[in-house]
């Protein structure tokens, strides 16, 4: 059997449930992402997150704290994303309800999470020894910045290409989660993943058209309210009035662009998880199948 999935089909058959899917697939979309992102939001503009300079060790502590306990509700809530993905694919119930059963097993999900960061953590230390020797031997400041900049931005293919090993652990845990820990969800997607990261990374590549798209209608909006302000700035040189203009520019800037991109977001959004969910299927459906069990035969 040739080692490829067809990408075409697994998007058609996402396109298609994301039209049949009740509740529809774009409002589970907009719950998932006001819980996720509209929460860290929130939590940022109210100072949660936000270092306090202060002699009081416990203010100090709480903006910590709120970061830890936000970074775990994150990683639940999408695990409780992903389910739906699955069960959406799947045809099974999926509604909004669903989006938080991650959290009956979020001990587990923390700890698969801790797994495969630790792992990124190792594989990312491969090569720091190169990189550190190519560095301190540069012959000047400039050449070793340009360096050191080129390893940071070499740096994210890497990581991402290493975190495709584990890209179907969550969905493992999912199907497995009356016997399977952590671990057993992490090395199995390794197993799964080998001579397949190519297909997955072909999936993911096919969908940077609609990011693109996202950047372009973020970056023209942003120009839109800037524009006016740059060039007062290039004309009139940079007073006070001027500057807190621009401030203000780049502030209703953002928070516009980011409601025209919303749209765009939650058509990505259930379009890419739901193929996600359909190359795990069509994965797990090639593997070969488990061997026989052995049943003793009195007969012989």
């Amino acid at each position: 059997m040739p080692m490829e999935i067809h990408r075409k089909a697994l998007k058609e058959r996402a396109r298609q449930v994301m039209r049949q899917n009740v509740p529809p697939a774009w409002l589970v979309a907009l719950l998932f992402w006001a819980l996720t992102t509209g929460v860290s939001t929130v939590a940022d503009l109210a100072g949660f997150t936000t270092s306090i300079v202060s002699s009081t060790q416990a203010i100090q502590f709480f903006p910590l704290f709120f970061s830890l306990l936000l970074i775990m509700y994150s990683l639940v809530m999408d695990f409780g994303y992903k389910i739906w993905c699955l069960r959406a694919w799947r045809r099974e119930e999926a509604n909004y309800g669903t989006l938080i059963d991650g959290f009956g097993m979020a001990g587990r999900v923390l700890l698969m999470e801790i797994h495969i960061f630790l792992r990124l953590f190792a594989w990312c230390l491969v090569p720091v020894i190169p990189a550190t020797v190519l560095i301190s031997g540069a012959n000047s400041l400039e050449m070793m910045l340009l360096m050191v900049e080129l390893y940071s931005l070499l740096m994210v293919p890497y990581i991402y290409v290493i975190r495709l090993r584990y890209a179907l652990a969550p969905y493992l845990l999912m199907d497995h989660a009356d016997r399977w820990n952590a671990s057993d969800a992490v090395t199995e997607s390794v197993g799964m993943m080998r001579g397949w990261k190519m297909e997955l990374f072909k999936l993911d590549l096919s969908f940077l058209g609609w990011y693109l798209l996202e950047w372009a209608l973020a970056a023209v909006i942003q120009g839109i309210f800037l524009m006016p302000t740059l060039i007062g700035v290039i004309q009139g040189g940079g007073d006070l009035s001027t500057v807190l203009t621009l401030s203000a520019g780049t502030t209703v800037g953002g928070v516009v662009s980011a409601l025209v991109c919303i749209p765009v977001e939650l058509w990505l959004m259930p379009y890419q998880g739901l193929s996600r969910a359909g190359f795990y299927d069509a994965r797990k459906s090639l593997l070969p199948p488990a061997p026989p069990v052995y049943t003793y035969d009195p007969r012989g």
